[in-house]
């Protein structure tokens, strides 16, 4: 019987719900149950997000199920998110893991 890792459930999880938090904090809700807090505090300031803060779309994100998206086209996917919550500690391999369309 081959067992999966929790980091590849998570992986090959959808995201069904994402909410804000107080100012820079999000929580995910994975199918699996699984919820993840992400807090972007470092990434405020990168100008996708200082739009997305000025215009007060910040705290009105949505999912796709595989990514956290906010109006006008930035997302962040399922994989940036657990490889930004992964690398915690490493501020410079978290930056410009955002997308815009």
């Amino acid at each position: 019987m081959e067992m999966v890792s929790e980091q590849t459930a998570i992986e090959q999880s959808r995201i069904v719900r994402v909410e804000a938090f107080d100012g820079d904090t999000f929580g995910i809700t994975l199918e699996s149950g699984h919820t993840v807090l992400l807090e972007l505090e470092n990434r405020i300031k990168e100008p996708a997000f200082a739009a997305l803060i000025e215009s007060g779309d910040f705290c009105k994100p949505y999912t796709n199920g595989k990514a956290i998206c906010w109006p006008g086209g930035v997302s962040i996917t399922l994989e940036k998110i657990l490889e930004m919550l992964l690398s915690h500690g490493n501020p410079a391999q978290n930056q410009n893991n955002y997308e815009e369309e």
